[in-house]
């Protein structure tokens, strides 16, 4: 039925241009009504667009019946095919912002490990230090112990060498010979 009205439409359309198309094409146009001669043109037409009429709605309409059923199916397949791009819009969606919460705990974690990192590097550059500082004190005080004893073995040695001299000046024959009894008998005396 649908297919129908379509065609009744064109019948009529044509229909309505068919005197315009006549005139136009030079053929004489009749001054008064004849029913034999315009009556047979009228039936003529009428039966010419009921055959176009009859052939468009015969063959044409199941043609548009199954373009109708094509689009039909078409639309279903598009709106089946977009339904399933918007589930794979959302799926595709969810797992990017997985993956960016995913992303974001990976930095954190990095900026922590990091973090932790640098503080156990400080820690044992503060320990390299501290030791450093304890074995550059001890260095001092080992070279400072040193620097005492060489000092004071070179006080002693100057000491006795002045000693020596003021001796060797004051001291005679006698007197260094009274020294070495004295001493020999302080020696007999211990053993």
């Amino acid at each position: 039925m649908t297919a129908a009205r379509p065609a009744f439409l064109l019948a009529a359309a044509l229909m309505a241009l068919l005197p315009g198309a006549a005139a136009a094409s030079g053929i004489p146009m009749a001054e008064e009504w004849d029913w034999a001669r315009d009556g047979g043109r009228i039936i003529n037409s009428l039966v010419v667009l009921g055959a176009v009429a009859w052939l468009v709605i015969r063959f044409g309409g199941p043609v548009v019946k199954r373009r109708a059923q094509s689009i039909a199916e078409r639309l279903r397949e598009l709106e089946e095919a977009r339904a399933k791009a918007l589930g794979a819009l959302a799926t595709y969606e969810e797992k990017l912002k997985s993956i960016e919460a995913e992303s974001e705990k990976v930095r954190e974690e990095a900026r922590r490990e990091g973090e932790m990192i640098r503080q156990r590097i400080l820690e044992q550059a503060r320990r390299e230090a501290a030791l450093i500082l304890e074995k550059a004190g001890e260095q001092v005080a080992l070279e400072t112990e040193k620097a005492r004893q060489s000092l004071k073995r070179d006080a002693l040695t100057a000491a006795l060498d002045a000693a020596e001299e003021i001796l060797k000046r004051q001291i005679g024959p006698a007197d260094h010979k009274r020294l070495v009894e004295d001493y020999l008998s302080r020696v007999e005396k211990m053993n």
